[in-house]
């Protein structure tokens, strides 16, 4: 058995307000607001990712500063005259001598203002091995002949003139960190050739600290190379192996994405030269607490509004329904009493209660007065039927009369006349039964042809009746003599009396639930038979009656459509589709025989 919806809502007026508020107010509220949570959370973690992207373009760009210093560091030397000198051949010149000229060039160049972020670490080799430095280192110098040999060969096979070292061992005394990031380059002259090698370095774990003051607490910061080996890193946590090889896999320059895995946003950055990945970890919780506060915040104000609506329409609710209980109260005793009392009103109802209280007092009055109406009309309707069954005496004299005729007709050998008596028979016997409205379509139109033969012998041959029946509606029930009428103002005033014979159409068929019946002519239409005299003009008596007895049985649900034009005039009715059990009627004969002449 299916479950009927209206049985799960409330039956009481107070409860379906409150479910109305819930479900037109509150569940769209929790909606709404839940997408715009999402909205929010969104464009939170766009802004944050923007703040990240922006602080990795500057992390990006100090360690491009860097490595432009080291190559700017080296064209200086390069270009310098007296370091060219000294450095192509030094055993013209005191090594004390030597070595005051070269450090004062480094520390020169240190305290440029090209330099002025981080300091640069300078190590030179001359052409006799000879090694000077900028900075004091942990170990004695020594001739390093062989290392400048070695690194010629490497500098001069590979495509650049230098090479970059990101693992360089840190020899700076009281450097902190044991790695530098080191530029090697070959120093040379065009006139002279290659005058020595020089290594500029820089301790990256002081810039790495330098760098993260100015970040965020909970940013995460994280320099690793293409081999998957970590350089620096700003946590003592091991950074994540897996995040390693989604990044190196991604094969971008740069970019950004959620790791679900770590519940953070990762925004990295690739340096080519140095096959760095430079990586910025930021939690979503950071995110996730802004939303949180903001939630439980709104969260508080919702409830605290459906608490207090709650409690506003039960007080509401209870003062609007107590009145109508009293008012319930008030019409049992009054339906328990006949009609015989009025409901009395209380100065405090208010003015919905007083004019309900009103309207049923006034309805009561209006009650009796239609009863007292209903009686004295059933009175009346008792002696108009007596008067009916008194009149329908003469009727069924004229029945027998015709009957006579007939007889006396066919004795006579006078066959049309006999026919002429049947059919009138029979449109007057169905005219006489007032009881019946509705027939079969079967015996309506067994009553038209016998109003065709009729006509036949009037007019002769001026017209053919063809009639269009569906074989599924014979049993359908429609008005009695709803088609002659129809039929009749063809006849009379479709044809404009030229010796042509006129055709007149009978279709009837079903679409869907409802019956068509068409009558259609192909006279001189509506138009040119209003403009004659004694033509039909529009709606004529018996199309007027049937109006008004359709109007009477079907209501609303019923329509007639005439459609015209220069030749002929189309009918249309449309009735609710009504099919009747068929039945055999015996017994009861007192119609003329039948003898019917359609054709």
């Amino acid at each position: 058995m299916m479950l009927n919806w209206r049985n799960l809502l409330p039956n009481t007026l107070k409860h379906r307000l409150i479910m109305t508020y819930i479900t037109l107010l509150m569940i769209p509220l929790c909606i709404a607001i839940y997408y715009l949570f999402q909205h929010f959370e969104s464009i939170r973690q766009k802004d944050m990712m923007d703040r990240m992207s922006e602080r990795m373009q500057q992390v990006h760009m100090s360690l491009n500063d860097m490595m432009a210093f080291a190559y700017k560091a080296n064209i200086m030397l390069s270009q310098d005259e007296s370091l060219i000198q000294i450095m192509h051949d030094p055993d013209k010149y005191d090594p004390l001598e030597r070595k005051k000229v070269i450090e004062s060039k480094m520390s020169g160049i240190n305290n440029s203002f090209f330099f002025h972020q981080t300091e640069l670490y300078f190590r030179f080799i001359d052409l006799k091995g000879n090694v000077y430095t900028s900075y004091a280192p942990n170990s004695q110098l020594t001739n390093d002949l062989e290392d400048l040999q070695d690194w010629q060969s490497v500098l001069q096979s590979s495509a650049h003139p230098y090479r970059w070292v990101a693992d360089d061992l840190n020899d700076v005394r009281g450097s902190q960190g044991s790695k530098l990031l080191s530029l090697y380059t070959i120093l040379d002259d065009q006139l002279r050739g290659n005058f020595g090698l020089a290594r500029i370095s820089i301790n990256i774990q002081e810039w790495f600290r330098s760098t993260l003051k100015d970040s965020p607490v909970n940013q995460d910061l994280t320099i690793f190379t293409g081999q998957g080996e970590t350089i620096l890193h700003s946590k003592k946590t091991a950074f994540s192996t897996d995040m390693m090889h989604r990044i190196m896999s991604l094969q971008a320059q740069e970019g950004h994405f959620e790791d679900k895995p770590s519940l953070s946003l990762v925004n990295y950055s690739y340096l080519e030269d140095l096959d760095w990945y430079v990586v910025s970890q930021m939690p979503l919780s950071e995110l996730q607490q802004e939303i949180r506060q903001l939630r439980f915040i709104v969260f508080v104000f919702l409830t605290i509004l459906v608490i207090v609506f709650v409690l506003v329409t039960i007080i509401l609710s209870a003062r609007m329904t107590e009145p109508l209980n009293v008012l319930k109260r008030s019409m049992e005793e009054a339906s328990d009493k006949k009609l015989n009392v009025k409901i009395s009103i209380g100065r405090d109802a208010t003015d919905e209660v007083r004019f309900l209280g009103e309207s049923f007092n006034r309805m009561i009055d209006d009650v009796l007065v239609l009863i007292n109406k209903l009686k004295l009309e059933e009175r009346q309707k008792q002696a108009v039927r007596f008067q009916m069954l008194l009149s329908q005496m003469n009727p069924h004299f004229l029945l027998n009369t015709l009957n006579t005729v007939k007889w006396i007709a066919r004795r006579e050998q006078q066959e049309a006349i006999a026919g002429i008596c049947t059919s009138l028979g029979l449109i007057l016997e169905a005219s006489l039964n007032s009881e019946i409205e509705l027939i079969p379509l079967n015996a309506e139109i067994k009553l038209l042809r016998s109003y065709e033969s009729i006509q036949a012998f009037r007019f002769r041959d001026h017209f053919i009746i063809l009639y269009e029946i569906d074989e599924s509606v014979q049993h359908a029930l429609v008005p009695k003599l709803s088609l002659q009428p129809l039929v009749e103002n063809s006849i009379a005033h479709g044809f404009d009396g030229a010796d042509e014979c006129g055709t007149i159409w009978v279709r009837v068929r079903a679409e869907g639930s409802v019956l068509i019946l068409e009558v259609e002519d192909n006279g001189i239409g509506m138009e040119a038979a209003a403009l004659k005299p004694g033509r039909r003009s529009g709606h004529g008596i018996g199309l007027s009656n049937l109006k008004e007895r359709l109007q009477l049985l079907f209501k609303q649900e019923n329509s007639m459509e005439f459609i015209t034009g220069a030749e002929g005039t189309l009918v249309r009715l449309r009735l609710p589709l009504l099919i009747a059990t068929p039945y055999s009627q015996e017994g009861d004969d007192d119609h003329v025989d039948d003898f019917t002449g359609g054709r």
